[in-house]
């Protein structure tokens, strides 16, 4: 094997291991994104059931028994 060979062999794997960083860093953004949403997804959804709650209870007990 001539130096030229070896020297494409090192070209190839730095291009495949910057190609990997790549993608690992996009996946860990949308790993983020993800989160954030699912986190905003949960207090959204926490916030209306604790409003239907609070009506549930105005109406069933307060209003009924006047």
């Amino acid at each position: 094997m001539d130096d030229g060979c070896l020297g494409y062999l090192i070209i190839i794997a730095v291009v495949i291991a910057i190609i990997a960083v790549i993608i690992y860093v996009i996946v860990l953004i949308a790993a983020v994104v993800l989160g954030v949403a699912a986190a905003a997804g949960a207090i959204w959804g926490g916030g209306w059931a604790l409003l239907n709650y609070g009506r549930s209870i105005k109406e069933n007990l307060i209003d009924s028994n006047r």
